[in-house]
């Protein structure tokens, strides 16, 4: 009977005992992995290029100078001035319209932001990234704790029965089939603990860690969240997605590329300045001359019109783009939420009754056992339904954490920061 009740009371272990505080462990990884996942370097590296582009776009051509020899006899080489009857030194530029450089230069810029809002979204995928590993490590980790401590409480069932045999109290089945579901627990060990060292491997490649790192016991990850309406969340994401501010940026950048094409129709101005060096008198003189393209020549018309024609459709396209990607956001916002209030169900329904009625199930399963109205073969399955309920309990908790990575990625804010814009 002592030994009956001993194993009673490790089997009904409340799960509040398991739900413990949540650490800081994950803001230190989330924080590792901005400074030193390689996408993100990446990311940046390509947006600072497109940074400089902007530098480049507006800046004037550079001069072209220039010096020509006039009759001037073979002989004279090397030295073509020599024997040569005039010498012209000219410097010459080109004076692009007003207004085509600053366009083009809006345009590098609006491209350049929208590199940086691509490279802000790769940083949301990122940190859901870190999360929804690190709350799969949890997983993974409570299976073996619950593993390693039914092992426990078998191998002492085992023993019991095994005792019992012996003194003619059970039968050898029951034995047996104690000694069978604890080689089973011991296999699901073996497994388990290759499915960790999978979740640390990825984990570890997102960190950009050696990829056989381990990484210490996750004590708890529950949090809780406020009943925020989809009203609420899809209006800041609007306003804060970062991959609606790209896009958004992409249609500036389509229209500056517009108002570019347009003024592609007024001419370039050169100017060149020559200095006619005459030899064998002192009439040397200067000479200036100005001249412009014709963009409106009937043979080379259509590559402007065509160039406005184009951007026109860009625009279009990059509008009815940010409508679908808008969508596509309100889409991924009302998921989350559901996924968020049905995991947060699925936890209550465990803990306060799945979870209770398996152990009650268990307890009263234990008692007719060891007073000859039941079989051995109940307790096996009354005590697997108390393991399948904890690790759906645990479960439970790891999608609803992920649901709360994937509505912070969704709003493109943490929950901290919708937090302080939603009070």
């Amino acid at each position: 009977m002592i030994r009956f009740s001993r194993l009673i009371f490790y089997l009904l272990i409340p799960i509040s005992i398991f739900a413990q505080t949540a650490n800081d462990n994950l803001n230190a990884l989330v924080n590792e992995a901005l400074r030193n996942n390689p996408q993100l370097k990446a990311a940046n590296s390509q947006t600072l290029a497109e940074q400089t582009k902007v530098k480049q776009v507006i800046a004037w051509d550079p001069p072209q100078v220039g010096i020509s020899f006039y009759q001037t006899p073979i002989q004279s080489f090397p030295n073509p001035i020599r024997n040569g009857m005039e010498t012209d030194y000219y410097i010459q530029q080109m004076f692009p319209f007003p207004g085509k450089l600053s366009s083009m230069g809006k345009s590098a810029e609006s491209n350049a932001a929208m590199y940086g809002e691509q490279y802000k979204e790769l940083q949301r995928e990122i940190i859901r990234e870190v999360k929804s590993g690190f709350y799969e490590l949890y997983f993974v980790q409570k299976k073996i704790e619950i593993n390693k401590e039914n092992q426990i409480l078998l191998q002492q069932l085992a023993n019991i029965t095994a005792k019992q045999y012996q003194v003619g109290m059970g039968s050898q089945s029951d034995m047996l089939r104690a000694q069978t579901e604890l080689s089973t627990l011991i296999n699901d060990g073996v497994n388990l603990e290759k499915e960790k060292r999978n979740d640390e491997t990825m984990l570890n490649t997102v960190l950009n860690r050696p990829a056989d790192g381990t990484f210490p016991n996750i004590t708890s990850i529950e949090d809780t969240i406020p009943n925020w309406s989809f009203n609420q969340l899809s209006n800041l994401a609007y306003e804060n997605r970062p991959e609606l501010k790209a896009m958004q940026y992409n249609v500036k950048m389509n229209e500056a590329e517009l108002a570019s094409s347009k003024l592609e129709y007024y001419p370039d101005i050169m100017v060149q300045l020559m200095y006619k060096n005459m030899t064998g008198t002192s009439n040397d003189f200067w000479s200036t001359m100005v001249g412009v393209n014709i963009p409106i020549a009937f043979w080379s018309k259509d590559k402007f019109s065509g160039k406005v024609e184009e951007n026109k459709i860009n625009i279009s396209t990059a509008e009815e783009q940010l409508n679908a990607d808008k969508n596509m956001v309100a889409s991924q916002v009302q998921n989350a939420l559901i996924k968020i209030e049905s995991n947060k169900n699925l936890i209550d329904l465990y803990k306060n009754t799945v979870i209770p009625q398996a152990q009650q199930t268990l307890q009263s399963t234990l008692a007719a056992y060891q007073t000859g109205k039941t079989e051995f073969l109940m307790i096996i399955d009354a005590y697997k339904m108390v393991l399948m309920a904890k690790q759906d309990y645990y479960m439970s908790q790891m999608n609803y954490m992920q649901s709360q990575a994937l509505l912070e990625q969704a709003v493109g804010l943490s929950v901290n920061q919708i937090k302080e814009k939603i009070k």
